[in-house]
C-alpha cells in the first residue's frame, strides 16, 4: 500500500491486494496511526527537519499526553531505519499484522508517502518480511523516490 499523512494519520491512497489464500482486507482511504504503524514511521523518517517539527507540533496541539509515546515510537523508528533502511511493525498498529515500510519522497521533497508490505500475524512472518520482501521494498522505494 502507499500512504500519506493526515494529521496523525495515514492514509492509504493506493492499495495492491495479496494473491495469497489470507490477507487483510484494506482498501483506499483506511486509516492507520502515524506513529504506531510502520508505515506512518517510515513517513516520519522520510521528512525534514520542519515537516517533522510541524508534526510534533500538531501533536502537542491535540495530544499533549501523547509526547512522550510519540518521540518514543520515532526514536525507535529512525535506529530501525538507519540500521536496516525500513521501518517495522509487527504487532504494534493491532497485535494480528505484520509489516515492514519506506518512505517515498515526491519528485520535488515537499511530501512524504509510506509504501508498505504486511499481513495477518499467523502468516506473514517476521523472517519472510525481512528476508525475501525487504530488499524488494526498499528496490521500490527508491524507484519511485527517483533517489
Amino acid at each position: 500500500a502507499l500512504g500519506e499523512r493526515h494529521g496523525l494519520d495515514v492514509i492509504y491512497l493506493a492499495v495492491q491486494p495479496s494473491r495469497e489464500h489470507v490477507s487483510l482486507t484494506m482498501r483506499v482511504g483506511m486509516r492507520l496511526p502515524l506513529f504506531a504503524s510502520a508505515i506512518g514511521r517510515a513517513i516520519l523518517v522520510g521528512m525534514n527537519d520542519d515537516q517533522l517539527n510541524a508534526v510534533f507540533e500538531y501533536g502537542r496541539e491535540i495530544d499533549p499526553g501523547g509526547e512522550e509515546e510519540r518521540h518514543k515510537h520515532y526514536a525507535r523508528a529512525k535506529v530501525e531505519f538507519e540500521a536496516h533502511g525500513y521501518c517495522t511493525g509487527y504487532g504494534d498498529w493491532r497485535r494480528d499484522v505484520n509489516g515492514i515500510a519506506v518512505p517515498v519522497t515526491s519528485l520535488n521533497g515537499n511530501r512524504v508517502f509510506g509504501l508498505n508490505v504486511g499481513g495477518p500475524s499467523f502468516h506473514v512472518k517476521k523472517k519472510q518480511l525481512e528476508t525475501v520482501f525487504a530488499k524488494r521494498l526498499i528496490r521500490a522505494g527508491s524507484v519511485l523516490s527517483l533517489s
